[in-house]
């Protein structure tokens, strides 16, 4: 039996292509990856930032059904550097959707090498995203991912050059297809043929792509200078509230308990954290060594946004370690706010 590697993200696509090899008779292995950024964000949230990795159950049993190999596979500390430093640049937001297919498809080559399978497969549609899954973007992951020949995207592979399993007879290219575009209609009708009627609806998935967190993003990159972006500093912008101060001073506040619990757990005793005293709200944190004035202008964002909010002045905390001290401060104006906020 010939073996086949296929990039089973859960979705539609990778469901269809994962059941055309099967019903093939190839052995499938299927790789799915998880970069930090692909998963369910408000789910990873209320978890913390310690939560032990694993699969979704609709990915386990999508491959259970389909009766294929599935074979997890975390990337996280590897995807900083895709994510920092793309070479092909960035999409609509801060998802540098090329870089990303070439170094998960790296990983895919390595693994078919290392299993002697025969190729790679992947749910990829021409014309489906115009950044990255025209013509031209296909052909150069698939160079520069090693796989030339060894690429095989059975959704649209009668549009497109022959690949060598084809060529040899290892896979029949008959019974591929050729689908162009984002129109989901023709993948949606060959799920109804296939009884694959479990797939999810079409989200994002990759909270790269959405505009909050890629304003946040370059907001970051824009204010590092020489120090290179760490994890941490990602996962920081994955939830909450963020404002860059004047002084360019940037602060995060949690909008609920679970935020306040996430960003506790992520950065610990090492930043300055404010705290309303006596009153139930935000935590807020100083993501750098703040001045005095900075210190007021926290202190006072900090209790705008809490049961405080009415208060004619409130004693806020502020510690960092075993350094602690008291401010005395007025709750901050909204139009004093909103400028500083970084949506």
């Amino acid at each position: 039996m010939h073996k086949a590697i296929g990039m089973l993200s859960g979705g539609l696509d990778s469901l269809l292509v994962a059941k055309i090899m099967k019903d093939e008779d190839f052995e499938v292995i299927a790789l799915h990856f998880y970069t930090g950024f692909n998963g369910k964000t408000a789910e990873e949230i209320s978890l913390g930032p310690d939560w032990k990795w694993s699969p979704s159950e609709h990915v386990v049993s999508s491959a259970e059904k389909l009766g294929i190999t599935l074979r997890p596979i975390n990337v996280m500390d590897e995807y900083l550097d895709v994510i920092t430093h793309p070479r092909y640049s960035y999409g609509s937001g801060a998802n540098p959707c090329i870089d990303c297919r070439i170094f998960l498809l790296n990983k895919a080559r390595e693994i078919m090498e290392s299993e002697h399978a025969d190729f790679v497969f992947s749910g990829e549609v021409l014309g489906q995203r115009p950044l990255s899954q025209h013509r031209g973007a296909l052909n150069l992951v698939e160079s520069k991912a090693g796989l030339i020949g060894r690429l095989l995207r059975p959704l649209s592979a009668q549009l497109l050059t022959p690949t060598i399993p084809e060529e040899k007879g290892i896979v029949n290219r008959d019974h591929l297809y050729g689908f162009n575009g984002r129109s989901r209609k023709p993948q949606m009708k060959l799920a109804e043929q296939f009884g694959i009627d479990w797939y999810p609806d079409p989200a994002g998935g990759c909270i790269l792509t959405e505009k909050s967190f890629a304003h946040r993003y370059f907001d970051l990159v824009d204010h590092q200078k020489d120090h290179a972006v760490t994890l941490r500093a990602l996962n920081t912008l994955k939830t909450g509230r963020h404002l860059r101060l004047k002084s360019g001073l940037k602060v995060i506040m949690g909008r609920n308990e679970i935020e306040n619990e996430y960003f506790q757990k992520l950065l610990g005793c090492d930043f300055w954290r404010f705290e309303p005293k006596d009153f139930p709200g935000p935590l807020a944190y100083a993501l750098g060594e703040p001045t005095d004035d900075d210190i007021a202008a926290i202190a006072a964002i900090c209790t705008r946004y809490g049961k405080a909010r009415t208060e004619e002045r409130v004693a806020v905390m502020v510690e960092k370690g075993e350094e602690k001290r008291e401010v005395l401060i007025a709750p901050a104006e909204n139009q004093d706010i909103e400028p500083l906020l970084v949506h």
